[in-house]
């Protein structure tokens, strides 16, 4: 997920021939505070729809447009609008009587209502007296007219509904991504792409020509005069032209081709150089130790990596995982090859696959080495649970990451799609993995009608004395915070005044 060019934060400078680029990096902590204020309003706003949304607000507080915009890019990543069907708004019963007269979707509704306004009303329809002819409508009809007035635009893109997709992320993993996403837009837009790298040449060669086979991507060798047996080797992969002129369509897999070889080995990289293609301009775009850990080379040097990353494992996987699931045997689960990488601020996970199942999402890696292994560690641990993360491992390296918040599959030989399968969880979890702090306050609400302060505060990651001014102003229509007691449903309030009264006449008689 690239930023778009109007979104693009950068700046260049002129080097003898060449303009050198610089994408905007956040490399201070000023921007924390305003990024923790945007994900805390995500959060509340969550299960609420699209027109509730003040995105000025937004754009405004932040002082700078396209960081605003990337920003809440970066923050699509873990928020995202889901349109309702018609199905989540009706019961099961009326949903079926609409269904079998085709009338399922808003669109067939709309068609609906012209058909019989064109019969009974010469395709005219006054707001004065439109209720009455809708009412007349739906006398026909399993559904009465305000669920048919609601149901006619639940298409708007102004009625879908914020939903988190992954666990609620930290400020500063927004500004990894952040950093991570303004170097890849960069990188999606090359012509060519040099590296310079050592460490174990052959297997590094070895991996570039299985990465390029992968990606369909053009590559080019040079070494000195040791030849491959010499410490250091440069590689080059040349970018493609789209139907309309841009790189930014191949690009994409030259970044993905990029990200896998840094995953493979992530200490080999020296130095890298792109030629950049922006708005009609050509930029040089220099790739420091700063750039490469970024996009994923550990700032703590890993053992080094003899072994070369092969494409076959993955591809015989996704085959039996799609005859295991013809079959029934995954659960339902599917699988979607090269997702988005995970970005923390300890590192980045490339991921082999997405598993999905409606709107769940878990992530798949297959750690087949060591070095794999080692590099994990530490982004497992600064992701913390955030996404689900399934790691198919060796039997003989499962131990380390054993104490790691994801789920680690020890296998020997090669990982089996039933097994895989089986050590995803129940869908419930799933769903409570994903709910905001916000939503888990709105389940125990609805569950049990009452939440107390010190219950709040473990929620809301705060103090007790800070609830009140957190909880002001939240679901003020169902629910009602009582200082001293905590946030009651609306229910719960009517008990305690009930109560109150009793005791009050009691005392008077």
């Amino acid at each position: 997920m690239s930023f778009s060019l109007s979104d693009f934060k950068k700046t260049s400078r002129k080097n003898g021939d060449k303009r050198v680029l610089y994408p905007h990096q956040m490399r201070d902590e000023r921007f924390l505070a305003a990024i923790s204020y945007a994900i805390d309003y995500y959060e509340r706003m969550v299960g609420r729809p699209r027109r509730e949304m003040q995105g000025d607000t937004l754009l405004e507080f932040f002082g700078d447009p396209k960081l605003a915009r990337g920003i809440i890019a970066c923050l699509g990543r873990t928020y995202a609008w889901h349109q309702p069907d018609v199905s989540e708004v009706v019961d099961g019963a009326t949903y079926a009587a609409l269904r079998s007269r085709g009338l399922d979707r808003p669109a067939a509704l709309r068609a609906c209502l012209y058909r019989y306004v064109n019969a009974h009303h010469n395709g005219f329809l006054p707001i004065v007296g439109r209720s009455t002819v809708l009412e007349s409508l739906c006398a026909d009809l399993p559904i009465d007219r305000r669920t048919f007035e609601q149901l006619l635009t639940l298409d708007a893109a102004e009625n879908a509904v914020l939903t988190k997709v992954a666990g609620t992320p930290t400020a500063r993993d927004v500004v990894a991504l952040y950093n991570y996403h303004s170097l890849e837009t960069a990188l999606r837009y090359t012509s060519s792409l040099s590296l310079t790298l050592s460490g174990p040449i052959w297997s590094v060669v070895r991996t570039v020509h299985n990465v390029s086979q992968r990606y369909g991507l053009r590559y080019t060798i040079e070494h000195g005069a040791g030849g491959l047996f010499a410490g250091s080797v440069g590689i080059t992969w040349a970018g493609k032209r789209d139907a309309l002129g841009g790189y930014g369509r191949h690009g994409r897999r030259v970044v993905r081709g990029l990200l896998r070889l840094l995953a493979a080995h992530p200490d080999t990289p020296v130095s890298g150089e792109a030629t950049v293609h922006l708005g009609g301009a050509v930029y040089t775009y220099l790739l420091n130790p700063v750039a490469f850990k970024t996009l994923g080379v550990q700032a703590q040097r890993v053992e080094r990596s003899d072994e070369a990353w092969e494409a076959e494992g993955a591809a015989k996987l996704l085959a039996a995982w799609n005859k295991a699931y013809l079959r029934g045997e995954t659960g339902g689960w599917r699988l979607r090859r090269d997702p988005e990488p995970l970005i923390s601020e300890a590192g980045v996970i490339v991921p082999e696959f997405l598993v999905m199942r409606g709107q769940q999402r878990a992530y798949l890696v297959l750690a087949d080495t060591k070095t794999t292994v080692d590099a994990l560690a530490k982004p497992l641990k600064a992701i913390n649970g955030r996404s689900l993360i399934l790691v198919a491992v060796e039997a003989q390296w499962a131990k380390a990451l054993a104490a790691l918040p994801a789920i680690v599959v020890p296998h020997v030989g090669e990982p089996t799609a039933r097994m895989l399968a089986r050590a995803l969880p129940a869908p419930m979890a799933m769903a409570q993995l994903g709910e905001s702090k916000w939503q888990r306050i709105e389940r125990i609400l609805e569950a049990e009608g009452f939440v107390d302060d010190s219950r709040l505060a473990d929620i809301l990651s705060c103090s007790v004395e800070q609830v009140p001014t957190i909880v002001r102003g939240w679901r003020t229509e169902s629910a009602s915070y009582l200082p001293g007691l905590g946030l009651c449903s609306n229910d719960t309030v009517q008990e305690i005044r009930a109560l109150l009264q009793s005791g009050f006449t009691r005392q008077a008689a």
